[in-house]
């Protein structure tokens, strides 16, 4: 029987596998409207790729730091992505999200640089944002009565993705510093997640030359 350790590094391997695979595949058929999706996932497979390779040679302080860079990196791309494909964000708005997520960015690497005890408070509302965008386009499908089947896909799981990333931020230090048996089923059901948000998009930007662009 597979142990919970054991689960989440294969876990992280498919994910790795799963990410480098979409990389290749939206890069060979090009396109400059699938751009920002490439930045998502290239981005995300970096930190995954160092994530990785911090846990096999046991530095766990790569997964704080990756926590950190992922939720910044995630907040920036996805208002680009979101402003592009499915809602209408003002540049004011815009660079609001970007400050705010600069600001949150260096406070948290602060933390972690002097050993503070870490908390991630802050991200509860880096997700609340990013699952608005979700809800926006909820609302916006509602209104205008249709939608595309990607964006439909890719939505729900965002917002799926950030709510329980909104819960985690609020109990991070309960989740790294528990016994395992308790916490390892909740970053499992994560992991899960996050393998669906990496292949909704990588489906999301194989089919984005044909979604109109705002």
């Amino acid at each position: 029987m597979f142990s919970y350790n054991s689960l989440s590094l294969y876990l992280q391997i498919i994910i790795n596998l799963v990410l480098c695979t979409g990389l290749i595949l939206l890069i060979k058929e090009r396109g400059k409207t699938k751009l920002p999706v490439i930045i998502l996932l290239s981005g995300e497979f970096m930190l995954e790729l160092t994530d990785l390779a911090g846990r096999l040679m046991k530095l766990n302080t790569f997964n704080t730091y990756n926590y950190t860079l992922s939720q910044f990196f995630g907040l920036m791309i996805l208002t680009v992505i979101y402003s592009n494909y499915y809602i209408q964000l003002s540049r004011e708005l815009r660079w609001m999200i970007y400050c705010y997520a600069i600001l949150v960015l260096l406070t948290n690497v602060l933390y972690v640089q002097g050993d503070t005890q870490i908390t991630f408070y802050s991200n509860i509302i880096t997700s609340i944002i990013i699952c608005s965008y979700a809800s926006s386009y909820f609302m916006k499908i509602i209104r205008e009565g249709r939608t595309d089947r990607d964006m439909f896909i890719v939505n729900i799981i965002v917002f799926l993705f950030f709510s329980i990333e909104c819960l985690i931020s609020t109990t991070y230090n309960f989740l790294i510093s528990n016994h395992l048996n308790w916490v390892a089923p909740i970053w499992l059901f994560r992991g899960f997640l996050l393998l669906f948000f990496y292949i909704a998009f990588i489906n999301l930007g194989c089919g984005v030359g044909k979604i109109r662009i705002r």
